[in-house]
């Protein structure tokens, strides 16, 4: 029985209007963390594991993200120690060459400015490596605490999803067989019916007494069909709290990483700051990651993953479904 349906996905926030930003930074929900949740409502059993694989992908996500700055640091103290070599090589050549006057002082400054461009990239690089990069896996390390194969936060918030949902999974378990034994005690009246107007007279009153008996058992078992739907309507109220209970605190713990993901962003910003301050060209860079930055809004992107994958997702409720042919 499909007790539940889906409503119309409501597209992910945008983080910038720029064309440099790739179609899979603003990807779909469908897309996320290709997961089999995408199209039930979140209050199904077992449709809560999205919220878990959430909790798991942020420690995922952290170690991504430091990967990222440490090749990003990587790639800026290469660069760095290509410049230096560069210029030690040239000062050589100018000192050996028969160049002279105000010429060579002027060759020789274009050989400084490579120097001045390493200090720059240095600065870079080391602001990375010696206070970025550790904050962010130190921060890793103290929030996704492991235990054998699963993250505790994890394991926490699953432990309380089953409980919160054990008692409905079990309704809807009783509403789904008393349903079937309707449905049956249903098909076999009808058969009973059929049977006792097509019989001689004789067979007819042998099978009248069977029929009356199926009759009789199509209201039993609709009554505790019936009843079964009631209870879950009755129970519907508390079950919906006792989950919303959970998914705020995952809702919480992600807001902790999409916070501090924007803290590193914004530290990362006066990092880039410092090394282009006066450049118009890397100046422009920084602003637009500043534009960028600026539109970062914890609560805009809680609330559109309430909406495709919490709490706020369309649910149908068990509803007394008639027999039909």
């Amino acid at each position: 029985m499909n007790l539940f349906s889906r409503k119309s996905v409501i597209p992910p926030p945008s983080l910038s209007p720029s064309p440099s930003i790739g179609s899979a930074a603003t990807a779909g929900p469908e897309a996320f963390a290709n997961n089999s949740a995408y199209g039930r409502g979140f209050f199904e059993p077992g449709a809560y594991s999205i919220a878990l694989k959430r909790c798991e992908n942020g420690h995922d996500l952290a170690q991504q993200l430091a990967d990222m700055y440490e090749e990003r640091a990587q790639l800026e103290l290469v660069y760095t120690n290509q410049l230096r070599a560069w210029s030690r090589k040239w000062h050589g050549e100018l000192v050996k060459s028969q160049e002279y006057g105000t010429n060579k002082k002027v060759w020789d400054q274009s050989v400084t400015t490579g120097e001045q461009m390493a200090d720059v990239h240095g600065i870079l690089s080391s602001s990375l490596t010696d206070s970025l990069i550790p904050k962010l896996r130190q921060w890793r390390k103290d929030n996704y605490e492991k235990s054998l194969v699963h993250y505790k936060k994890t394991k926490e918030f699953e432990k309380d999803f089953i409980d919160a949902q054990k008692s409905w999974a079990k309704l809807l378990d009783k509403i789904s067989e008393y349903k079937s034994s309707y449905y049956s005690a249903c098909k076999t009246a009808k058969l009973a019916d059929n049977a006792e107007r097509t019989a001689t007279e004789e067979q007819r009153r042998k099978l009248a007494d069977k029929a009356e008996v199926a009759r009789r058992e199509v209201g039993f078992a609709k009554t505790k069909y019936e009843q079964a739907i009631n209870e879950a309507r009755e129970q519907r109220s508390s079950y919906e709290t006792a989950m919303k209970n959970v998914f705020e605190r995952t809702q919480t713990f992600e807001r902790k990483r999409l916070d501090f993901f924007k803290e590193t962003f914004d530290e990362y910003s006066k990092v880039i700051e410092t090394a282009t301050i006066d450049n118009p060209i890397l100046k422009k860079m920084n602003e637009d990651y500043q534009a960028s930055l600026n539109m970062h809004s914890s609560d805009q992107d809680l609330t559109w993953w309430d909406q495709n994958y919490g709490t706020q997702t369309n649910n149908r409720w068990p509803e007394y479904e008639e027999y039909r042919d």
